[in-house]
């Protein structure tokens, strides 16, 4: 009997070192480990926008709450024909989340040099946001009619335009020049002169030594 209490009272012990516990995880740790990721994890849309979807319900993805929403949804428009597309990835310029902002910017670069007067153009909006969206795309277009405007926002009041105007310009060989060498300074008649005469004193010198 006594053999069969100790068995017994083993059993829960024995089954309490084969259960492995959980580790726990702090938030602190999660902060530490990973300080841009943030306690959470963003949440997944019900519904992420395709290539079946017309372009009305595309353009109205992009005023999604979700931000994952408006970025599909930009790229899927880039697919789409310039004259339905344009004006709605210009729109998305103006996004509080610079992904959804930078999505767009390479949306309308990829329809290559027939956006090139709408970009321009977009340089003097009103919105300091598709001024600096619209300097990345004429760097990423090399469009040299745009180098003047491409300079005045250079000079913006808007941080991120000026940075990315000035980026631009570097890119199409239009940044600030590098101040040329100065050629050596020729020598005159009178300071040749004082130099032999010191050479001549240095070597009488030397004899009286």
């Amino acid at each position: 009997m006594e053999e069969e209490k100790k068995m017994v009272e083993n059993k829960p012990e024995e089954n309490k070192t084969e259960e492995k516990a959980e580790p726990v995880i702090t938030q602190s740790m999660r902060e530490e480990a990973c300080p841009t990721c943030g306690a959470t994890e963003p949440s997944m849309p019900a519904v992420l926008p395709d290539m079946s979807w017309s372009i009305e319900k595309l353009i109205a993805a992009t005023k999604d709450k979700h931000m994952l929403v408006r970025s599909n949804a930009i790229m899927l428009l880039s697919k789409r024909d310039i004259s339905e597309s344009l004006e709605a990835l210009i729109e998305a310029l103006k996004d509080e989340e610079y992904l959804v902002k930078s999505n767009a910017m390479v949306a309308i670069a990829g329809y290559g040099k027939q956006v090139s007067d709408r970009m321009i153009e977009a340089l003097e909006d009103a919105d300091k946001d598709v001024r600096a969206g619209a300097a990345w795309v004429i760097g990423e277009l090399k469009e040299n009619r745009a180098v003047a405007a491409l300079e005045k926002v250079a000079k913006d009041d808007y941080p991120l335009a000026r940075i990315q105007a000035k980026a631009s310009l570097i890119a199409m060989g239009r940044g600030p020049k590098k101040p040329e060498a100065q050629p050596p300074v020729a020598q005159t008649s009178e300071d040749s002169t004082e130099e032999g005469d010191k050479v001549a004193e240095k070597s009488e010198e030397k004899k009286a030594e």
